[in-house]
């Protein structure tokens, strides 16, 4: 069918009806409101991952209210469950209560993918060809875009002939299908497999054991093992979301984006306190215990089976996604349920009402859910652009030429300065030499490198996974629509690709699970503090250094920080120096507290293991 032709040209094009895509039409309509703007989704409903269509029983949000919001709308109290869970409908409701404050849902085409995307040369526009549900093939052009699909846009399927099982199989996407959990809670269905260790797949248990079935829960033994379950409350009082959003919780995690502070130069960089790497690997070894206490993984064979992979260190190195345990009971079912069956052993083959595992084993199978995670997609830009785009793609489809060799030389130059900057990145677990797909080549996660798009016509929002989800994705927001709008300066191709190559290098090295997705789960404060340094604003609200190192961050902290972007030029930015004695002052309480966890974790160790 060929496409139908519009004449109408959009200032902006959003792809994506997330949280991405919503919080950067908003900012860029709040710089530019006269700017003709579409949002585009492929879904009946926005939200992305939190769409309508993607909801199912007892999904709930991992950061407790008062933390998943953005800093000029707060979420209000309807439906929000006991201890400050929030279900996945509240969230949902949010968005839409988002999406309506500011103007937005007439601005969206719901029900219509992105088929491809081309930047025609003549013109200087983007093309998209988009596909409705009623087949309708439509042209649409634009100006400026802006790619908010994220990292969970496509399911992520293991390579299995899925013809030969001949019994419903789902991916953890379907949960939330009205059909989907006809059949996996109908009486045709009693015994379930669910293949996969993350908190989709936590979840998927939960259900499944609620709903009365027997689950035979498979988690690949080569993997990433099963992610590490925090509880919504560590050790019983302190609120895991209310610890994250400190910036003491990640000032021992080395990163690229702070290299100038005294958490840097006493503990990560290559200067470093003689003690800091004890110190750095310490503080995370007492976090990991803190953060599984309460699972009590010794309790049963099931419980061992979930064991973070690198033990102790799991929280540092995250060789799986970390995740919040929003399933009350669940752990007390894995335990003592005979219900739930884990397995650490992979999927050899499926057959008709069975599953094969590489050990062996055949298991019947009435039904399969696949909690096999996410991956980006982007096939709607044509293969021989992506690399120019700044886009990854499938090592294979590398072709070695000129321009490849020279990315890798730079690629391996900064793979050296990391390691001679945050020397314990040296120690990663094996793996981060090689990577399936290429890296993103995105200055400041957030545009291409390459001088082809230096008409600054293209930016990227939300493909960079954290842990501060809403303050970051602002702060992204912000300065993609400077970008955009040409009011931001950055630096030349050189200096782009090296800090590309830079992020790139770190995020292999720092997290063995950023192997797959980019991540900066607990770096996120050092990133903001980098994009909106490079918009002349300052990202430190609070009012003095000990409440700003260990005071709680919530999205309001920002409200107002596009009308104060806008109006940087009317006032003097406020300093973020601080005096010479005020910086030894903090660095001798940080040494303090630096060894304080140390002496604190010799009791640590006298515990069982992780039990």
């Amino acid at each position: 069918m060929e496409p139908q032709q519009t004449d109408e040209i959009y200032d902006l094009v959003v792809i994506g009806a997330g949280w991405s895509g919503l919080v950067s039409a908003k900012t860029y309509l709040q710089v530019k409101p006269a700017a003709n703007l579409l949002i585009v989704d492929g879904d009946a409903s926005i939200g992305g991952t939190w769409s309508k269509q993607r909801l199912y029983p007892n999904l709930r949000c991992e950061a407790g209210w008062g933390y998943f919001h953005f800093s000029d709308l707060a979420m209000d109290h309807v439906g929000i469950e006991r201890e400050g869970w929030i279900p996945g409908t509240a969230v949902n409701r949010y968005l839409e209560q988002y999406s309506t404050v500011f103007n937005l849902q007439k601005r969206m085409l719901l029900n219509t993918t992105v088929h491809s995307v081309q930047r025609e040369n003549e013109t200087g526009q983007w093309k998209l060809e988009v596909l409705s549900t009623n087949t309708l093939r439509t042209t649409i052009r634009c100006l400026k875009l802006i790619v908010a699909t994220g990292l969970t846009s496509t399911p992520n399927l293991p390579e299995l002939d899925r013809h030969l099982y001949q019994r419903p199989h789902f991916h953890s996407k379907d949960l939330g299908l009205p059909t989907t959990q006809d059949v996996l809670t109908g009486p045709k269905v009693g015994r379930v497999t669910v293949y996969g260790g993350s908190k989709s797949a936590f979840e998927a248990v939960y259900l499944l054991y609620l709903a009365g079935k027997s689950v035979d829960w498979i988690i690949r033994p080569d993997g990433g093992g099963p992610s590490l379950m925090t509880p919504l409350k560590m050790l019983g009082f302190f609120p895991s979301f209310g610890l994250n959003n400190t910036r003491f919780f990640g000032v021992l995690s080395p990163n690229p984006f702070d290299t100038t502070s005294v958490w840097h130069r006493l503990f990560r960089g290559s200067d470093r306190l003689a003690i800091a790497d004890s110190v750095v690997l310490t503080f995370w070894r007492v976090t990991t215990w803190m953060m599984t206490l309460s699972a009590g993984y010794g309790r049963s064979s099931n419980g061992e089976k979930l064991r973070p992979k690198l033990g102790l260190e799991s929280s540092f190195w995250s060789p799986a996604t970390l995740g919040v345990m929003t399933c009350p009971g669940l752990w007390d079912a894995i335990h003592s349920s005979d219900r739930i069956k884990v397995y650490r052993s992979a999927i050899q083959k499926l057959l008709a009402g069975a599953v094969e595992l590489d050990n062996g084993i055949c298991l019947p199978s009435d039904a399969a859910v696949f909690a096999t995670g996410w991956q980006a997609n982007h096939d709607m830009f044509p293969a021989h652009t992506r690399a120019s785009l700044g886009l990854p793609g499938p090592s294979d489809e590398l072709v070695a030429s000129p321009e490849e060799v020279r990315w890798r030389s730079i690629q391996s130059q900064a793979d050296q300065d990391i390691t001679q900057e945050l020397p314990i990145l040296s120690r990663s677990p094996p793996g981060w030499e090689s990577c399936r797909l290429n890296d993103y080549r995105l200055y400041r996660f957030l545009v291409p490198v390459s001088n082809d798009y230096a008409d600054r016509s293209i930016a990227y929002v939300g493909f960079l996974r954290n842990t501060g989800l809403p303050i970051v994705l602002e702060a992204q927001a912000l300065w993609a629509t400077a970008y955009l709008s040409g009011e931001l300066d950055v630096p030349d191709q050189p200096a782009r690709e090296l800090e590309a190559a830079r992020t790139g290098a770190w995020i292999r090295r720092r997290y063995v699970c950023g192997r797959k997705v980019p991540f900066a789960l607990v770096d996120w404060f050092s990133y903001i503090d980098v994009l909106y340094g490079d918009l002349g604003i300052c990202s430190r609200r609070k009012r003095s250094w000990f409440l700003e190192t260990f005071s709680v961050y919530r999205p309001e902290d920002f409200k107002g920080v596009v009308e104060e972007w806008k109006t940087r030029n009317e006032r003097k930015p406020p300093s973020r120096s601080r005096s010479a004695s005020r910086s030894r002052f903090a660095g001798a309480v940080l040494l303090i507290v630096a060894l304080f966890v140390c002496l604190g974790y010799g009791t640590v160790l006298e515990r069982p293991h992780l039990a």
